[in-house]
């Protein structure tokens, strides 16, 4: 049954209301450990100023430095879409997909207990679209990753790509939630 989602963004810090570049989700049925078709859409940085958004001027010089397949994301910024299209297309994308009747049975796992989901809830609340899912929700990767050292990560086909990233965490949690029995 499909009410768990992968989230991965990237982003232009690491704060509630920095800026938001490209998110990626990606369904989950944890009892079967299978993952579906994602979604994934690059968002406009002048959309993101244009509301409010802050741009971190360490992240923008770390993203400089990360490889070429990274920094592609960047190409055609202009073209992008609206933040606030981006998130109601998210949350469209959540309501077509989940099979539970009750958005408070939609988990929503990100990258780190203050990052991913917060980030996203922030950017939610900045640009008064209902969130698809609830605080009761929010799933945290990073404190599952900690608590499975000794299991390798699958690698995204392309790093700091989020629809990739999100796959390949979703693809890792399932390793990992078999190591810790669950």
């Amino acid at each position: 049954m499909i009410q768990d989602y992968m989230t991965d963004i990237e982003s232009m810090g690491t704060n509630a209301n920095d800026a938001i570049i490209s998110i990626g989700l990606v369904p989950m049925d944890i009892e079967k450990r299978e993952i579906s078709k994602g979604f994934y859409i690059k968002i406009s940085l002048k959309s993101c100023q244009k509301a409010g958004f802050n741009i971190n001027a360490e992240t923008v010089m770390w993203w400089l430095q990360q490889n070429q397949a990274a920094r592609d994301e960047f190409k055609g910024n202009y073209a992008h879409a609206d933040i606030k299209d981006a998130l109601k297309a998210m949350s469209a994308f959540i309501r077509e997909t989940a099979q539970v009747d009750d958005i408070s049975d939609i988990k929503v796992w990100g990258n780190g207990a203050a990052m991913d989901n917060v980030l996203l809830a922030a950017a939610f609340d900045r640009c008064e679209v209902t969130r698809p899912w609830t605080h009761l929700g929010d799933r945290c990767y990073r404190t599952l990753k900690n608590l499975t050292p000794s299991v390798e990560r699958v690698e995204p086909t392309i790093a700091h790509h989020a629809l990739y990233d999100a796959e390949a965490q979703a693809l890792t949690l399932f390793k990992r939630l078999d190591k810790l029995g669950l």
